[in-house]
């Protein structure tokens, strides 16, 4: 379940340590080992060549605000709707209104715990690369290939119509004088009450309560993700004033479309083979880069220009066929501008997504704006420190750190990002000639 993704991920590919200790800025930051994961175009920046080779270049990130899977586990354990089984059985054996008191209370106490859950998101994110390239002015060049993963999973509250109506079904009736209510009345409640009529006075009689079972709840988990691998070839070269880079790219993805009732939902523990479907497609991503007159280098990038839907299929547990679930994860193109300045003492940098891109699964969108400075006066140590500013959803904006030793040539990289409820982490080896 770790190797799910998100349309998020490829906003910003902030796996590289140096740009997430940087607030996930990389699109004018000349730096060959991950050109190929911000811009093409920035390998035709710096003067000097520069030969390179990274990996294992590894990074995770982690999201559950309402600590989701210990919150379903128990509510699980909770055993609820055995209650109001048992709560319901035990009034029908004799009704009565002091004992319909115990069956609303056990359908306002299952409705309130599935309500505590509604809506509850988890996020995470798991990526590995390597890459191998060169700098060079006249012609940069960046061979990597990556798999990258996330899972969106969310808790879809569909009872509180059904409980809340059947909480006030019960307390509409007498229990007590079962001929005081009316035929009108009771088939109004036909949902919720079943009762008889004397054939021979025409009275009311036998007012019960319907069975309650799992097969009524309605609420779900729902997983949805995309399992991505990338092997591309990043080229770029100077036209005129400006670096211009390509990389085409194969791409294998894999969506997984999960859904179960809240009641039997194991979102450590299940068969991924019965929710997963596999794709292969090509991909390009196209970069602009141009260092300034005053020493700032600005740059632009389309990435995945190529929209690819992906559709999500599972199989039915009863008649064990792969259907169509209605899902569909889409990989749309982004633009992303940036700008950087590299000084004796170090670099600043910041990034903006033109667009936002949409969230799957009720999951919110994101927009990014990253900011970023690296000080680096030593020439083989490097500390580092950005925010990254998701416009869609201010409770996703990061504060970052990272450090970097590169003696000579060899370089290992460490960042760390997060908030109260969020927590990434990348590291990165690798050798620069």
């Amino acid at each position: 379940s770790l190797l799910l993704v998100s349309s998020n991920l490829f906003a910003q590919s902030g796996f590289d340590p140096r740009s997430m200790g940087m607030g996930g800025t990389g699109v004018a930051v000349a730096n060959p080992a991950t050109a190929p994961f911000f811009n093409p175009a920035v390998l035709s920046i710096e003067e000097r060549e520069r030969f390179s080779i990274d990996g294992p270049i590894l990074g995770v990130r982690a999201y559950d605000p309402n600590n989701f899977r210990n919150e379903l586990n128990s509510f699980q354990n909770l055993n609820l709707v055995d209650g109001l089984q048992t709560s319901i059985s035990n009034f029908n054996l004799a009704p009565s209104e002091a004992s319909s008191t115990a069956v609303v209370a056990s359908i306002n106490e299952l409705n309130d715990s599935l309500g505590a859950l509604g809506g509850s998101p988890v996020q995470a994110n798991l990526g590995i690369g390597l890459t191998l390239g060169d700098t060079g002015q006249k012609f940069g060049w960046a061979i990597y290939t990556t798999g990258n993963g996330a899972f969106g999973t969310l808790f879809n509250y569909r009872d509180g119509a059904f409980l809340g109506g059947f909480a006030d079904a019960i307390d509409q009736v007498n229990f007590d004088n079962p001929a005081s209510n009316t035929t009108a009345q009771l088939d109004a409640l036909a949902d919720f009450i079943t009762y008889d009529v004397d054939p021979n006075t025409g009275e009311i009689t036998n007012v019960q309560v319907v069975d309650f079972s799992e097969d009524n709840i309605e609420s779900t988990v729902d997983v949805m993700g995309l399992g991505w691998m990338e092997v591309g070839v990043s080229l770029s070269t100077h036209l005129g004033d400006f670096a211009c880079g390509v990389t085409p790219k194969f791409v294998r993805a894999r969506i997984f479309d999960y859904s179960a009732s809240a009641l039997s939902a194991d979102v450590s523990d299940f068969d991924v083979t019965d929710y997963q479907t596999d794709y292969e497609n090509f991909n390009i991503d196209i970069g602009f880069a141009r260092e300034t007159a005053d020493g700032w280098i600005i740059g632009m990038v389309g990435k995945n220009l190529i929209e690819q839907k992906y559709k999500g299929y599972r199989r039915d547990p009863v008649t064990q066929v792969i259907e169509p679930t209605g899902n569909v994860i889409t990989i749309s193109p982004t633009i992303q501008v940036g700008a950087a300045r590299q000084e004796e003492w170090g670099t600043v940098a910041v990034d903006f997504d033109l667009q936002e891109t949409e969230g799957f699964n009720g999951l919110p969108g994101s927009q990014y704006l990253s900011t970023g400075v690296e000080l680096d006066p030593w020439g083989w140590g490097q500390v580092r420190a950005g925010y990254r500013a998701n416009l869609s959803d201010s409770e996703r904006s990061v504060l970052s750190a990272g450090i970097g030793i590169s003696p000579f040539g060899i370089h290992v990289d460490l960042a760390v990002a997060g908030n109260k409820n969020e927590l990434g982490a990348a590291a990165q080896f690798g050798f620069r000639f």
